[in-house]
């Protein structure tokens, strides 16, 4: 299996529970600190995510970023995403409808991202079998 470098945008409850459970496969997991909450930087702190200072540090150091964030934000989080040299693979894990996350792809695609538009079944996964993306 290959070790991949994976950011996380932003570990809310349930994104703190996805980036352990890709730690728990061996892969490092960072987190994006500037303008995060004290609750986000605990967590982040508690399960030991790799913290970085900014985003364009975070799409520098990371091969796949994985969004997970409230889904009116989610086009506000890719644009921000775009303006760095970010250039791997984007997971967009937010609940949106069809037509933005087909939105979103087209903007990563224009701009020689890969996209991924995933979705979350169940709440956080503390216990095994109970959330897939």
């Amino acid at each position: 299996m290959t070790k991949l470098s994976i950011g996380f945008l932003h570990p809310g409850a349930m994104g703190i529970s996805l980036a352990s459970s890709a730690q728990n496969s061996g892969h490092t997991v960072y987190w994006a600190s500037a303008g995060r909450s004290p609750q986000t930087h605990e967590r982040a702190e508690e399960h030991n995510l790799v913290e970085v200072r900014s985003l364009n540090e975070l799409c520098e150091t990371c091969s796949v970023i994985v969004c997970v964030c409230p889904p009116h934000a989610a086009e506000d989080v890719a644009r921000q995403i775009l303006d760095t040299s970010f250039d791997g693979l984007y997971l967009d894990a937010n609940a949106i409808a069809p037509q933005r996350a087909k939105n979103i792809g087209r903007l990563m695609d224009e701009a020689g991202v890969k996209f991924v538009d995933g979705g979350i079944i169940g709440g956080p996964a503390w216990e095994p079998g109970r959330t897939w993306l």
